[in-house]
């Protein structure tokens, strides 16, 4: 039986960047990090979320779609779009899980 993973999310370093979130991943041991996609540019773009994962080697386990009252404009305004988005940007890098809730 494997145990399971753990993750930093990328919101728990607010106001700090997406970066930083890899950068203390890496350095306090977690398996992955959650991104919640938010104002960064960084947490928006696919590109540069790969840089970071190479960086950092801290995998990506989840994409937190921007359905926060914080994200309300990030990636438009459609629901339905914003997780269409996060599943897309998920599977490109390889994230299993997608997370959306209403704010």
């Amino acid at each position: 039986m494997s145990l399971p993973l753990v993750g930093l999310s990328t919101s728990s370093v607010f106001p700090e960047t997406t970066q930083s979130a890899f950068a203390i991943a890496a350095e306090l041991g977690y398996d992955g990090i959650e991104v919640m996609v938010g104002t960064d540019a960084a947490s928006q773009d696919s590109y540069m979320l790969n840089e970071l994962v190479q960086e950092y080697q801290v995998p990506i386990l989840s994409i937190h779609s921007p359905c926060l009252l914080v994200t309300q404009r990030v990636w438009g305004t459609d629901p339905w779009e914003k997780l269409r988005r996060a599943q897309a940007t998920a599977q490109v890098l390889g994230a299993a899980t997608v997370v959306g809730h209403p704010p």
